[in-house]
């Protein structure tokens, strides 16, 4: 699939996502927002997809926003560029699925936070993270404020949103933004080898405890035991947990199909 500034394609059930407009340092202009939401939404549903890797083309992994298009206005109304943006943040957060960011280069702004939405960040040498909103007089909204502190920590994430800095690989690994920092030429096959384990995982249980996870940030602890007991009672229902059983009896390795 390639419109506006998306690609997409599937292979060994791992998606690829990749921001397709170098030119522009893949900035997100609002009609790509619909492109990019929609990619998202097949990517969730499609059951051949169990795995997902966000990365983008030429220098960049996205620059953000498509400034230009905001100083002339285009900022305001119900369907207005953040609240589109909102929910397509929403969708790659709680995707059923795991999600590798590969950051080739730089991710800015609202770039950042696409990248902050994944389960696993990779870094190319060349990568640069910034929550750069307000060098634009403006706040994080596309979820920066939300997800940088429970990623690297409150007072790490309000250096970084306050003073717009931008920092480089190194340093993304050392405040655990990233996992690993890798060649630039490597780092696609690293990222896609990390998703194709994810995707041979049981996609279900992955699933629950991704969401577990999620729930987890704002949950008592009896409030995450509730949740587990849920996501397990799913899972017991599944072929994949009828599989691992049988593996345990059979003694090898489980063929796990994704239901």
């Amino acid at each position: 699939m390639g419109e506006a500034m998306i690609d997409w394609s599937v292979e060994d059930q791992v998606g690829v996502l990749r921001f397709d407009k170098p030119d522009s340092l893949n900035a997100i202009a609002n009609t790509d927002i619909d492109v990019l939401d929609r990619v998202v939404r097949i990517a969730g549903e499609d059951p051949d997809v169990r795995a997902i890797v966000m990365t983008g083309a030429g220098r960049a992994f996205c620059a953000g926003a498509d400034v230009g298009e905001w100083h002339a206005g285009d900022a305001e109304g119900e369907e207005s560029w953040p609240l589109k943006m909102h929910r397509v943040i929403s969708r790659l957060y709680w995707l059923p699925k795991p999600v590798v960011a590969a950051v080739n280069g730089a991710a800015v702004g609202s770039g950042c936070d696409l990248a902050l939405t994944a389960d696993v960040r990779i870094a190319s040498t060349k990568a640069r993270f910034g929550e750069a909103y307000v060098r634009l007089g403006i706040c994080p909204d596309a979820g920066g404020s939300y997800l940088l502190p429970r990623i690297v920590g409150e007072a790490r994430a309000a250096e970084l949103i306050y003073t717009g800095r931008i920092i480089d690989a190194a340093e993304a690994l050392a405040i655990g933004l990233v996992t690993e920092v890798v060649e630039p030429d490597a780092l696609m096959d690293h990222a896609t080898d990390l998703a194709r384990r994810f995707a041979r995982s049981a996609t279900v249980a992955v699933g629950q405890a991704k969401e577990n996870i999620r729930r987890g940030h704002t949950a008592t602890l009896d409030e995450a035991l509730r949740n587990e007991a849920r996501g397990a009672h799913i899972c017991s229902l599944t072929d994949d947990h009828r599989e691992g059983l049988q593996a345990i009896v059979d003694k090898r390795e489980p063929r796990f199909v994704g239901r």
